[in-house]
């Protein structure tokens, strides 16, 4: 079991531990003690039926006038001796003794007892049974004699009978020693108190042991995912082998992993990419030099090699500048001017710029839509919509039609550049905003570009809380930029 730091939570296991078993426990303890009140209920009323009918029986021999007083004394005397643990006392109303059983001077010292008095002196009817318990006698300070540690119900009667050949007032008390109750209660408890440590001891044990056993799916997950590392990416946790309860968790770990890999890879591929990229170049400037380098060349000649150096310097010093720009979009660094422009001029200051480009290439560029108020960076704007219809205009077939809409929605407009043109394969559409990535697996540069333009287009519509999505079919391809109303 982990120890606990100061001010760290409980362990899983130790809380589910306590609050099952406490739960059990208190539920063992609750049917031991209905069990024992229930075991206690029925030896009371067990007494309280004995003492009744006892006390129908004597009344019943008292009030009998065929039997003559030394035959009725007889038939208590006989009755008596069939009980264990009944004393029986008859006073007058003066106090005197009129029958007493062999134990009866135990009750006869009751008159002594302050709390056998009180419940005497209580609105008790005849034939109310109570409980006593013989206490430090009153008067003297004594305890009293035959009858310490003693408890008894007691039942009073009172009527009138033949007692000495004449009637007299006589009043009935029979006491019944629960005391051997009293021991099985208590010799009972003592053996439930045992019984429940134990039990309690073996629940706690049972539950922990379950508990941990229930937990050895959480263990397993946690045990794969320390050995998923950064060369293991590709491994996946089993959903359909955990509970269903941690199913969700594995769901949403696979989840996570994709994510991660997908971000390990494009940043192997990103390094392996601007490699490439920068390479490039480079090893065309040493190639163009040593060339010129190797033998004596006219002033002609070194200005071509200058020019043609330049172009490759103007080119790097674009993909430095691109590649920055990504870098400041991803750590959230652009400070772009916020303001409310309409989409459509932008659209027609990119196509004035595109116009002769796209008149050499014999092809043509429409607008469908109407004046649309947004709120961005017209600038940005415009750098998104020049990177979408250079790619558009590279791969349109001569004398064909690009076309830039704008589709008005419920919450944003949709800003769609259309080519037509060769279809994209489907397995490349989500790879298309990656960084330096190509369609054509050779990656071979044919002046197209940095490779990094629909990265930054990406970027830009993100900065404005917008979605870039796009779609290839046999009839064109389309890029769809959904932008949010003001």
């Amino acid at each position: 079991m982990n120890i606990n730091l100061p001010g760290r939570p409980f362990s899983l296991a130790l809380r589910l531990t306590f609050f099952i078993s406490l739960s059990t426990i208190l539920g063992f303890i609750t049917f031991t003690w209905i069990m024992l009140h229930s075991v206690e209920d029925h030896f009371a009323q067990q007494d309280v039926n004995d003492l009744q009918q006892f006390s129908a029986r004597i009344n019943e021999i008292l009030h009998s006038p065929a039997a003559q007083e030394p035959q009725r004394v007889k038939q208590l005397q006989d009755l008596i001796a069939g009980y264990r643990d009944i004393s029986v006392l008859i006073e007058n109303s003066h106090g005197e003794t009129l029958f007493s059983s062999p134990q009866g001077s135990k009750l006869h010292l009751a008159k002594e007892d302050a709390s056998f008095l009180s419940h005497l002196n209580s609105d008790l009817n005849s034939g109310d049974v109570f409980l006593w318990k013989p206490e430090v006698n009153s008067i003297t300070g004594n305890q009293f004699p035959l009858i310490n540690n003693q408890t008894y119900r007691v039942i009073v009667a009172s009527g009138q009978a033949s007692f000495g050949g004449k009637q007299q007032s006589y009043q009935l008390i029979i006491g019944l020693s629960i005391n051997f109750h009293l021991h099985y209660l208590d010799a009972l408890k003592k053996k439930l108190v045992a019984i429940a440590i134990v039990i309690s001891l073996v629940i706690i044990f049972i539950i922990h042991f379950a508990v941990r056993q229930g937990h050895q799916p959480l263990r397993k997950v946690s045990n794969t995912i320390k050995n998923i590392t950064s060369d293991k990416l590709d491994e996946r946790l089993d959903s359909s082998r955990v509970p269903i309860e941690l199913e969700q968790l594995v769901i949403s770990f696979n989840y996570m992993i994709a994510k991660i890999e997908d971000v390990f890879n494009r940043q192997a591929n990103f390094s392996a990419d601007i490699a490439h990229e920068i390479r490039t170049p480079i090893t065309n400037l040493v190639t163009q030099t040593e060339i010129a380098l190797s033998q004596s060349r006219t002033q002609k000649e070194l200005e071509d090699v200058l020019y043609s150096s330049l172009e490759e310097y103007n080119r790097m010093t674009k993909m430095v500048s691109d590649m920055l720009f990504l870098a400041q979009a991803d750590n959230h660094q652009l400070l772009s001017e916020m303001v409310i422009f309409d989409l459509s001029v932008e659209v027609g200051k990119v196509f004035d710029f595109f116009e002769a480009w796209a008149e050499d290439r014999n092809v043509a560029l429409l607008f469908n839509g109407r004046s649309c108020l947004i709120t961005g960076d017209p600038l940005m704007y415009r750098r998104v919509l020049n990177n979408l219809l250079s790619n558009a205009l590279r791969y349109t077939p001569e004398g064909r039609v690009i076309t830039v809409s704008v589709l008005e929605r419920e919450h944003n407009f949709d800003l769609t550049v259309e080519n037509p043109g060769a279809p994209i394969p489907e397995e490349h559409l989500p790879r298309l905003f990656d960084r330096f990535y190509r369609v054509d697996p050779s990656r071979q540069r044919k002046g197209e570009g940095s490779g990094i333009g629909l990265a930054i287009v990406k970027s830009i519509v993100a900065l404005h809380h917008g979605k870039i999505r796009v779609e290839s079919d046999a009839v064109s391809t389309r890029f769809i930029i959904s932008i949010p109303r003001m």
